[in-house]
């Protein structure tokens, strides 16, 4: 039987009158301790019991990466075969090896007449538009392809570094390769 008493009165009370258990520890303080060592356990519980192991799946990956209207004195600035440091979406991303580069005039439309014409740009003749391919691996998941630590889709910005160029563009195109 649980009671508030003094031991005399009962014998030995679970709690005395100055609110300790047994005598000895006041009650609102084991409540404390109890707290926190619940809290304690809880915790490592969760961090190490509940962790998945995911399996890192890597494949060969190329990217196609657009920068418009680009004016460049030396048309070969992007080599072919040589690495170039990546950041995606402001996030380092390794290096990439350049696959391949294609220069396309860049163009402007123009309604003349009511007709729609497409033209070299009159403002800016020296601009050109770069399509490059670029090559390495990446991590597969479920929701799409990881190069780094970040994820590589369509439409998501990326800088480009090489010894004379810093460069920005976005994806236009994200593809798995067959593994060799």
């Amino acid at each position: 039987m649980l009671g508030f008493g003094t031991a005399k009165q009962q014998g030995k009370a679970l709690i005395d009158s100055k609110g300790k258990l047994f005598g000895k520890v006041n009650i609102i303080d084991a409540l404390v301790v109890l707290a926190l060592l619940l809290g304690i356990g809880a915790f490592v519980f969760l961090r190490t019991g509940t962790s998945k192991q995911i399996s890192q799946v890597t494949a060969p990956v190329e990217i196609d990466m657009i920068i418009r209207s680009l004016s460049v004195g030396d048309p070969k600035v992007f080599e072919v075969g040589k690495e170039t440091s990546v950041v995606i979406r402001n996030q380092p991303a390794g290096n990439l090896k350049i696959l391949n580069v294609k220069t396309l005039p860049h163009q402007v439309t123009l309604v003349v007449n009511g007709a729609v014409k497409t033209v070299a740009d009159p403002s800016d003749p020296y601009g050109k538009d770069f399509v490059l391919t670029l090559g390495g691996t990446a991590t597969v998941t479920n929701d799409g392809l990881v190069i780094g630590r970040v994820k590589a889709k369509i439409g998501t910005p990326v800088e480009i570094e090489g010894y004379k160029y810093i460069l920005k563009g976005s994806i236009v195109d994200v593809r798995k390769q067959a593994a060799p």
